[in-house]
């Protein structure tokens, strides 16, 4: 019985694509690799169905990092924020511990 080779994802890929493209024969592509013409058949199968989904989750990765920069931009806005206010209390508090001394 022969031992059954697992196919990384990059390589059904690159096989699946070679058949879209239609540059080579499958019986070629088949040989090459070594794989059966079934499997090389559900590979195209496979990408040409599940494709679109590629294109959505790199649209969406798209919308939720332009979100987090958005979301990092307010937060640094505001450690300004608290920043500047720190330091006014700070000033303010120092000018009234100074005038305690002098009483």
């Amino acid at each position: 019985m022969a031992k059954r080779k697992k196919w990384s994802a990059a390589s059904k890929f690159e096989i699946a694509l070679q058949m879209l493209k239609g540059e080579q024969t499958l019986n070629d592509i088949c040989k090459r690799y070594e794989v059966a013409p079934t499997q090389v058949k559900a590979w195209k199968k496979q990408l040409v169905e599940q494709g679109t989904e590629i294109f959505s989750k790199a649209a969406l990765k798209a919308d939720t990092a332009k979100e987090a920069e958005h979301e990092q931009g307010k937060l640094y806005e505001k450690i300004g924020q608290l920043t500047m206010e720190r330091d006014f209390l700070k000033k303010v508090l120092g000018k009234f511990h100074g005038d305690d001394d002098r009483s």
